[in-house]
């Protein structure tokens, strides 16, 4: 039986020179994939694009698919920072609605920064990532969730918060990815994210507290450009 290929960089970079070579070729590979072609993200040409030997890439990468591993572990990093940022205690006192727009815009922000990347790695990833990391980032991502919906004072409608986590984690994410490789008719960014956010606040919150919570920002809202309009005006005069 052959020997599995490894996917982990073979030299792991300590030096700033090496960090830089190693990130010029996953920006390479980033850019192969937008520009061009799966077909064309070849060792050779990712090499090419990067300004480097195709003797030096084998040095960090013995193969594609432990370029496209690394890759794949960057984007799993960017998006838990992503969750920390936007589910952390401070924001806790921010408005459901406020909150859940700022999860859906940011995990789209994510997909929308690379493409081409994010079709390649959601068609090859369970191929290339192994089950225990990709377990390991969703755990990550649904405790993050899971102690949001615990701590806020919002009425959360679902009393099992690990399965509310768990389904709206999985929700927004296979529904982009469907997307993503889909591209549905009639279904543009802002359309995207408004059926996701009104999905998830009637999953997650009351509606009559949510009712009331949104009305309530309205008017505040209004008055607060009402107030900056009359200083705007009497600035002006």
């Amino acid at each position: 039986m052959p020997a599995r290929k490894t996917k982990t960089p073979r030299k792991r970079p300590q030096q700033a020179r090496a960090q830089t070579t190693v990130h010029a070729i996953l920006e390479a590979t980033v850019q192969v994939l937008e520009r061009e072609s799966p077909e064309a993200a070849t060792t050779t040409r990712i090499a090419e694009v990067a300004g480097v030997s195709v003797g030096t890439l084998y040095q960090y990468f013995s193969h594609r698919d432990a370029i496209l591993d690394t890759l794949q572990e960057r984007e799993f990093e960017r998006a838990i920072v992503l969750m920390q940022s936007v589910l952390s205690d401070d924001n806790l006192a921010k408005s459901p609605r406020d909150t859940v727009t700022a999860c859906v815009q940011g995990m789209l922000g994510l997909y929308r920064a690379g493409p081409g990347m994010h079709r390649v790695l959601a068609m090859e990833g369970l191929r290339m990532t192994k089950a225990d990391r990709l377990q390991s980032f969703d755990l990550r991502v649904i405790a993050l969730v899971r102690h949001f919906l615990a701590a806020t004072a919002a009425p959360v409608r679902r009393k099992n918060v690990d399965a509310a986590a768990f389904v709206a984690f999985q929700c927004v994410r296979a529904t982009m990815l469907a997307r993503l490789l889909e591209t549905p008719a009639g279904l543009n960014d802002d359309e995207l994210v408004e059926e996701l956010v009104d999905l998830l606040l009637r999953y997650l919150v009351d509606d009559d507290w949510l009712s009331t919570r949104d009305t309530s920002n309205t008017r505040a809202n209004a008055k607060h450009g009402k107030r900056a309009r009359k200083s705007l005006a009497q600035k002006n005069v």
